[in-house]
């Protein structure tokens, strides 16, 4: 991507970002494409769903090759970091005694 990156986004130009993790500001092609796509759901509903999950197969294709990961059923498409967090937590197989070890910058 050619691309500069502080082109990808329309940040008031007064506005000096410091990215803690959380909540940041979209890149313009982002914000146009969910509007686009808010747009088509607005007007035709889920009428397009099938075209959207082949969109979702497509990401995980490329995120398989991106990961080296053995299959693109391997890669699972979450909102958020803490939703993602939140799944691998609750897969486990906690036993008494079982520790979860942080940081004490959380």
């Amino acid at each position: 991507m050619s691309l500069n990156f502080n082109q990808a986004f329309s940040l008031n130009k007064d506005i000096i970002y410091l990215n803690h993790a959380a909540v940041s500001p979209w890149p313009t092609r982002t914000a146009a494409a969910v509007q686009r796509f808010a747009i088509e759901n607005m007007a035709q509903g889920a009428k397009n769903y099938p075209q959207w999950e082949k969109k979702a197969d497509f990401l995980r294709e490329q995120l398989r090759d991106l990961l080296n990961a053995p299959a693109a059923s391997d890669i699972a498409l979450l909102k958020n970091t803490s939703e993602a967090l939140s799944v691998v937590a609750y897969g486990l197989t906690w036993q008494n005694g079982d520790n979860i070890i942080i940081t004490d910058q959380e």
